[in-house]
């Protein structure tokens, strides 16, 4: 009976977990900087970039999305993987950093980092999540950034993260036409993350 009462306890705390929708991104506190920046923001984090999307899966390997425009940058959005080397050698390292562009008109560009910053203005510490599995999402420039973990489906959060996945493939696979195509979903998800705005 006890065994029975624990495993019901167990699945419903995994069903109200995953039914938390996050409807907004989270700010990061200092020590989630200082953590991830000392263990990981020095190679991801991009100091040129106008804003940008990375990716820390729990059991597989980073990846990011950067917008690039303005300040001398042509207009562009680059993706950045980490893959296994499987032709190292003894004394090679056993992870290569690949990355890849495409280069794009300013409206695209802009278009992708008005929807970052927007989601990133808005975001509250009101939808903490938890899990023992799960991808750490982060958004932003060099100066704000916000996180999220695992969001739920239909939440503006694994929407967001969805719309720049799919930016992400567009960029690996360099097809600036699907990249284009996906602006009316990143035009109409930052008229939702504006809505978010506090009224006062």
């Amino acid at each position: 009976m006890k065994k029975r009462f624990i495993l019901l306890l167990a699945l419903l705390m995994v069903a109200a977990i995953g039914l938390q929708a996050q409807s907004r991104l989270e700010p990061m506190t200092q020590t989630q900087q200082k953590l991830w920046g000392e263990k990981y923001f020095r190679t991801w984090l991009s100091r040129r970039a106008i804003q940008q999307m990375l990716i820390f899966p729990s059991f597989s390997f980073p990846s990011a999305l950067y917008v690039y425009y303005g300040y001398g940058e042509s207009e562009r959005l680059q993706v950045k993987w980490c893959e296994a080397n499987k032709d190292a050698g003894p004394d090679e390292p056993k992870l290569r950093l690949d990355s890849i562009e495409v280069k794009t008109d300013k409206a695209t560009a802009v278009a992708f980092s008005d929807l970052i910053d927007h989601a990133v203005a808005t975001c509250m510490f009101n939808d903490e999540r938890m899990g023992l599995d799960g991808t750490r999402y982060f958004f932003g420039d060099k100066i704000r950034v916000a996180t999220a973990w695992s969001p739920g489906r239909g939440s503006n959060c694994r929407r967001l993260t969805d719309v720049l996945e799919k930016a992400m493939t567009a960029v690996k696979e360099q097809n600036e036409e699907e990249l284009k195509a996906l602006l009316p979903e990143v035009e109409s998800l930052t008229k939702v993350f504006e809505k978010l705005y506090p009224n006062d």
